[in-house]
């Protein structure tokens, strides 16, 4: 009987050992996905006084690959980043209200000091509300000024909050390249696709594609290899609740300096993957090993001054930043201000093209990210949400 595809799901987990299958603890709502067991041919040719070519086919190596789409949840997109290396968390602010507060209210006082610009959380559960937070005054208990973003307008607190709640401000997860011998972590894979669950291990990220397009909700596609299929348990999916971070949320620097113009940012990281068959008697791989990272972009902008251009022509390498950081807020709705900022602290224009052919003029580059110190490596990333845990 034919199957509804929509009723299928997905999960992952990070493997504590590579190549060991390990159920599933993430769920992966995605857009598309699509799945593959490789099974080398092996071809018998030889001749044998007869008129036909093919004598024999056998099965040679085996080994997966996966291509799988999704919007950037910002919950879920830090086990992604994880192909670029480590989490390092930093801590968020922990504190709880003095004092209550009240409906409509554009500050609150809370027992410690939160620093300006940070995104809290305030209150859990269904009295979960999102701010972000001005100047603090006073010495203990402090006024916390609540505004929609950082730098923003007054924001008018829609719920009601007791004294004693908590108050919380993001983690920060940063990811940068180590130089040590330790490789990208390994992942099972799972998919119930409606006629039975299977698993794969010891998946390994070979590109990782980030797509920012201001008209779009901003997408992440990652491309694995892995162990062949097995028949494993089914599994019960928990999504994300978050909203995924939307294009419009987009902000380009360089060049020194912020920019408006930008219209489309593909941002393309890679590891050469290398599949390992040797001597151990299997058919599946010995394991599955990443090479160093690449990254480059490929940037689109409005061509109403040299700017841009004249990083190319002048190859002036300097830092560009992709940030994409979300309100806190949204019409009454709680989004959270979740946020990721993409940088290359070292980047190369190696193209500028300028285009003549639409109402107005735009112009497209290449970039590539620049091993640097600040980075350490090519491209570092900085995720801000309100996930405690390393990923």
């Amino acid at each position: 009987m034919t199957v509804l595809s929509r009723t299928s799901k997905l999960g992952f987990k990070i493997e504590s050992v590579a190549g060991t299958y390990e159920a599933p603890t993430v769920a992966v709502p995605f857009t598309k996905a699509s799945y593959d067991t490789v099974i080398d041919p092996l071809r018998d040719e030889s001749v044998r006084a007869n008129d036909s070519v093919l004598q024999g086919l056998y099965q040679g190596p085996s080994q997966s690959t996966w291509d799988i789409e999704t919007h950037l949840y910002p919950d879920l997109v830090g086990y992604f980043l994880r192909f670029i290396g480590p989490d390092t968390v930093t801590a968020a602010t922990a504190t709880t209200l003095s004092s209550s507060s009240s409906i409509g209210a554009t500050s609150l006082s809370t027992v410690a000091s939160i620093p300006a610009g940070s995104i809290i959380r305030i209150d859990t559960s269904t009295n979960t509300e999102y701010a972000a937070t001005g100047t603090p005054t006073g010495s203990g208990p402090y006024s916390i000024p609540l505004l929609n973003a950082p730098g923003g307008t007054s924001l008018a607190l829609a719920i009601a909050h007791s004294s004693g709640v908590a108050v919380t401000t993001q983690t920060t997860h940063t990811f940068k390249q180590v130089h040590t011998g330790a490789r990208p972590p390994s992942y099972s894979l799972t998919v119930f696709d409606n006629v039975d669950t299977r698993g794969w291990a010891g998946c390994v990220i070979s590109d990782l594609a980030i797509k920012i397009d201001p008209k779009g909700t901003v997408s992440v596609n990652p491309k694995f290899a892995g162990f062949p299929e097995a028949v494993v348990s089914s599994f019960t999916p928990s999504y994300s609740n978050q909203q995924p971070l939307l294009g419009w949320q987009w902000n380009m620097t360089n060049a020194g300096g912020s920019s408006t113009r930008g219209l489309t940012l593909d941002v393309s990281l890679k590891r050469a993957v290398e599949v390992i068959h040797s001597s151990d008697g299997t058919q599946a791989p010995r394991e599955i090993f990443a090479g160093a990272l690449e990254a480059d972009g490929s940037y689109k902008a409005i061509y109403e001054n040299t700017t841009d251009y004249l990083l190319y022509l002048n190859n002036v390498q300097s830092p560009a930043t992709a940030l994409i950081a979300q309100p806190a807020q949204v019409g009454g709705n709680q989004i959270g201000g979740a946020s990721l900022a993409l940088t290359m602290s070292q980047s190369g224009f190696s193209k500028g093209t300028r285009d003549l052919g639409g109402v107005y003029v735009q112009a497209s580059y290449s970039l590539a990210g620049i091993h640097n110190t600040t980075d350490s490596g090519v491209i570092q990333a900085v995720l801000k949400n309100f996930s405690t845990p390393s990923y």
